[in-house]
């Protein structure tokens, strides 16, 4: 049924048959935990780990899982099917799993997606084994070194601005946190590491986005249990919804820009009211990072505190419209690109249901560079997104002939496509009844 039939999150795609509970479970924007909350509901698992048809107890591993101990953690009570085949390239950790298995089950997963041993998802994992199993593991010096370049440059900038009271160089400092941020989010997708940490620097949270991007919107995308669908629905609304008022169509050209503004700033009120309502004791070290710049503009400059604050301020408003505004124009939304609601692709493999919701640019994948910063060569990090970004683009050949021999067309849009493309859709009210694959009459 089309979602804008009846209850507006009631999904168009086999496998969701009625509105994930995070949507239906509270009348406020959903947060990270509810999207949990709301998963552990649906998949009832039993407070066990569930991968395709059986039941796992991870207990004993979660401190030897070589990802770290907070993936396993996050994920208890859930079904992790999508995350185990898509984190995990190689044979070897099937071997693993069965040795914590418990139970098969007979319930149906709520999922949209199969993972057939001859569909395309599983086929492209044996065509690119070869390619990854000659190269190292975790990320690569040049991903590390962008990094901590970014963030030296970005603090540097800042200083420099606090000093001088220029507020231009306020605006390069803006954007080079903006791109630090960026860059560390090929690193929270990975086993822990420092630089994860870097992502916190603007006052967002690797461990939040770990739960809604890694584990909703990138197994998940454009679909009812992506959470990125959904964390301003009321005010950018990406569904093609006939029950989209004229105002959430058109008007959101004119306030999402205010809404890229404000975004590191609403997360700053938002860490300071859980700080007050919990009296101090939801402060640790990481809720000290996005609070370090400031700190050292303040040492370092030689201005007053205030004049620092306000410096600090800019800076954060400049890389919140940077960070959303690429963000939100990287690969998902245009009016081709598929979104829930419209009619689904008839092979519901979970390869195919990302190359539908994904489009590259062949602007960005001409540089390592730009792909660490522009959220790059997404469509093959979405299929592999624990795979170092500057190792992508030598999975591009194989994922092509992959795409030749099951007849899919994956064909990138430019940057300006994307860009007129996502405020087309925020317009969209019509679904689109051809699916993904089939030509058009």
């Amino acid at each position: 049924m089309p979602p804008q039939d009846g209850d507006i999150h009631l999904s168009s795609i086999p496998g969701l048959w009625k509105a994930p509970s995070f949507l239906s479970a509270t009348s406020t924007p959903p947060t990270a935990q509810t999207w949990l909350q709301g998963k552990q509901k649906d998949d009832n698992t039993g407070g066990l780990w569930r991968v395709h048809n059986d039941l796992y107890d991870l207990t004993p591993f979660i401190d030897k899982h070589p990802g770290g101990s907070h993936w396993l953690t996050l994920t208890k009570g859930t079904d992790i099917t999508e995350a185990f085949e898509s984190h995990h390239i190689r044979n070897s950790a099937q071997l693993i799993l069965e040795k914590y298995r418990v139970a098969s089950t007979s319930n149906i997963r709520f999922s949209p997606y199969t993972f057939h041993e001859s569909g395309f998802y599983r086929t492209l994992k044996r065509n690119v084994q070869p390619i990854l199993s000659k190269l190292p593991s975790g990320p690569s010096l040049r991903s590390k070194l962008t990094a901590d370049l970014l963030l030296l440059s970005s603090l540097l900038t800042a200083t420099v601005a606090a000093a001088t009271s220029f507020y231009s160089v306020g605006i390069v400092s803006g954007i080079l946190f903006s791109l630090t941020v960026i860059s560390a989010h090929n690193f929270f997708h990975m086993r822990d590491n420092i630089r994860m940490h870097y992502f916190n620097i603007t006052f967002y949270s690797y461990k939040d986005w770990r739960v809604t991007h890694a584990l909703s919107h990138h197994l998940f995308p454009n679909t009812m249990l992506d959470y990125e669908l959904f964390f301003d629905e009321k005010l950018l609304q990406w569904l093609p919804l006939k029950t989209k008022s004229l105002w959430v169509r058109f008007g959101s050209w004119l306030y999402s820009p205010v809404i890229y503004l404000l975004s590191s700033h609403v997360q700053l009120i938002a860490k300071l009211a859980q700080l007050l309502k919990t009296r101090g004791k939801s402060w640790n070290k990481e809720a000290f990072i996005p609070f370090a710049p400031l700190l050292v503009m303040y040492i370092f400059s030689g201005s007053s505190f205030i004049e620092t604050f306000i410096m600090w301020s800019w800076i954060l408003i400049v890389s919140s419209f940077s960070f959303v505004f690429i963000g939100l124009n990287a690969a998902h939304h245009h009016p081709e690109i598929f979104h829930d609601g419209d009619a689904p692709r008839s092979d519901r493999d979970w390869g195919l249901g990302q190359v539908d919701a994904v489009r590259d640019r062949p602007e960005i994948s001409t540089s390592l560079f730009l792909v660490l910063v522009t959220f790059g060569d997404h469509c093959l990090h979405h299929l592999f997104p624990t795979v170092d970004h500057s190792y992508l683009h030598l999975l591009y050949p194989t994922f092509y002939e992959t795409c030749k021999q099951f007849g899919v067309d994956y064909q990138p849009f430019s940057i300006l496509d994307l860009i007129k493309g996502q405020f087309r859709q925020l317009a969209r009210n019509t679904p689109n009844p051809i699916p993904p694959g089939k030509a058009k009459d």
